[in-house]
């Protein structure tokens, strides 16, 4: 009889732990999703916390899904299954444990690989902000998960094979126990009583003693895990940047062109130091197609300009409009789809030098991107020449993070990332701070020409005379405050010895 449940056993316990784990997989794939997806929705402020390290966040985005996983599997699984006997494994992991290291060690290698998109977005997000990139990335992570569950099944279904084998074990244990005891009470060496008091004590009540205190940490783990995960879903950032069910265009989707930026008696100071204001009494005024820049020493709040202007914070006071309606009456996707913004050290993704060119463009049509468009806006950036001397061209791949191409290259790449958007205020954190000079001349001349004749309005944060002398007007910024304004040439021929151009210009 014993024989007969070894074998209904098998089968019953493979089923059930099989199933049980395909559901929790995609339990698993659909909270990773969420907690990435609630991740990219929270504002900038929300990463400058000390807690929210890009490390932090994604050592929660691996740990806490497969946290939960363990409380989903207690609650499922468990109450059927019962644990693993202390003899079968060791004999079973001998024999098959190999095989499976290798399965666990593919999915572990293709795991890796999501927790690498996740940590690039993450470590970017002022990119993928200013890009509106949120909804293509979570296509690209959600995509690798796929994958991951893929390989994760088939793993689980040898884990599973074996495991059922152990089960069935304990009872061809129990049938031998059965058979040698009733030995023992033949020959008198045992009786009845003490038979059944040793083999019930022993086998049932340490396997289930162990299944219970085995897993009583795990239990802990998945709380802390499954608190965090419902807490992000329910914080509401300040500045919300829900791109999952985005809002009707406004009126104001239809404008084409430069537009006009009015900010108003701005003062901001961040949340990590609020008691510190950054800038205070900011009023600046660009006309539509103006190119305007910010000059000024380090911490003068020149990057805190282009931070506000890009809506990654709010001002304390004041407000900024553009065409005369406040941003903060837009969302922050329909805001950032005005804009494009190459920062000091451009993030390149992984991938092709035209796919991180083609991530320019609005999400829905990044795929839409023409050969000819790209080439484009690489001649504009003053790198084509570069990409088209490499054996695969546009296709030629970029590394992690860019890593195969100059620091120069790079940003040449960003640039044109920028102008394939054609966008109507392009912001520059000195984005030509990292190219020789002959490169940075031919930038500058077709970024000129491109915030000429009414096509957009452009910003630039620079140090080097080189940089802003064809501005239309130049604001300089000390200890927080505009202290001048004016032309290049208006700023060098005023003379005294607090003028804080002779300490810029110098």
């Amino acid at each position: 009889m014993s024989f007969v449940v070894a074998l209904a056993n098998l089968v019953i316990y493979f089923t059930i732990g099989w199933t049980v784990n395909i559901i929790i997989q995609r339990v698993s794939r659909r909270y990773r999703r969420e907690l990435f997806k609630n991740t990219m929705r929270q504002d900038i402020a929300f990463f400058d916390l000390d807690h929210n390290a890009t490390g932090a966040i994604c050592s929660r985005l691996l740990t806490n899904a497969s946290n939960l996983n363990e409380l989903l599997g207690i609650n499922s699984a468990l109450i059927l299954i019962n644990i693993v006997t202390v003899i079968s494994v060791p004999i079973l992991g001998i024999a098959y444990g190999w095989k499976l290291g290798l399965l666990e060690e593919d999915t572990a290698t293709r795991f890796a690989s999501s927790a690498a998109i996740a940590a690039e977005t993450i470590s970017a997000i002022r990119t993928v902000a200013s890009l509106t990139l949120e909804n293509k990335m979570l296509q690209i992570y959600r995509g690798k998960l796929d994958v991951v569950a893929t390989h994760s099944i088939r793993a689980l279904t040898f884990t599973m094979l074996w495991y059922a084998l152990t089960q069935s074990i304990n009872f061809l244990a129990m049938a031998l126990g059965f058979w040698y005891g009733g030995k023992l009470i033949s020959t008198g060496e045992y009786t009845n009583v003490q038979f059944f008091v040793v083999f019930i004590a022993v086998i049932l009540g340490g396997e289930n003693a162990a299944a219970i205190f085995q897993y009583t940490t795990s239990i802990t783990r998945a709380a802390g895990s499954a608190n965090y995960i419902f807490w992000l879903r329910q914080r509401i950032p300040a500045i919300d940047n829900d791109f999952s069910d985005e809002a009707p265009p406004t009126d104001d989707s239809q404008e084409t062109g430069a537009v006009a930026v009015d900010c108003q008696s701005l003062a901001f100071a961040y949340p990590s130091r609020p008691h510190t204001n950054v800038i205070s009494d900011i009023n600046v005024k660009i006309s539509p197609g103006q190119f305007v820049a910010f000059v000024g020493p380090f911490g003068c709040g020149k990057s805190t300009m282009i931070n506000l202007l890009a809506r990654f914070y709010d001002p304390v006071s004041g407000q900024i409009t553009i065409n005369d309606q406040p941003i903060q009456e837009t969302t922050p996707q329909f805001h950032r789809r005005r804009l494009a913004l190459v920062q000091q050290e451009p993030i390149l993704y992984q991938g092709s030098i035209g796919e991180n060119v083609a991530m320019g463009l609005p999400s829905k049509d990044t795929t839409e991107a023409t050969e000819a468009q790209i080439e484009k806006a690489c001649k504009d950036a003053n790198i084509l020449d570069f990409i088209l001397s490499l054996p695969e061209g546009l296709g030629s791949e970029v590394g992690t993070r860019g890593t195969k191409l100059s620091g120069g290259q790079r940003q040449r790449v960003a640039i044109a990332r920028a102008l394939i958007r054609d966008p109507m205020v392009l912001l520059l954190d000195e984005a030509t701070s990292a190219l020789d000079t002959e490169s940075e001349q031919v930038v500058q001349a077709a970024l000129g020409e491109a915030s000429r004749g009414g096509n957009r309005s452009t910003v630039a944060v620079a140090h080097r005379l080189s940089t802003v002398r064809d501005a239309d007007c130049i604001f300089v910024f000390q200890a927080g405050r505009i202290v001048e304004m004016g032309t290049h040439a208006e700023l060098l021929g005023k003379r005294g010895a607090d003028s804080i151009h002779n300490m810029i210009f110098a």
